[in-house]
């Protein structure tokens, strides 16, 4: 999904920085719809902004907002079990 699609569905929070999503969601509330196939939210962003996510990485928010897609309040964290 383009950046430019992602921004068509976000309301900007001038207080705290965050681009929160308000499109359409499946079954929770970071997941929606791709190519029959359900994919976190914050993970387009991150793949819309920064590219592709190594295997084993997944995205966190700085803000621990679920619903946040700025690209600056994203992180990658090693998910893997030890």
């Amino acid at each position: 999904m383009s950046i430019e699609k992602l921004m068509e569905f976000v309301i900007p929070v001038t207080e705290s920085g965050c681009w929160l999503w308000i499109g359409e969601m499946q079954d929770d509330r970071d997941h929606i719809n791709v190519e029959a196939a359900q994919v976190r939210i914050d993970r387009l962003s991150w793949e819309a902004h920064y590219g592709s996510i190594p295997n084993g990485l997944g995205v966190c928010h700085k803000c621990n907002v679920g619903c946040c897609i700025n690209p600056n309040h994203l992180f990658l964290q090693d998910n893997r079990r030890p």
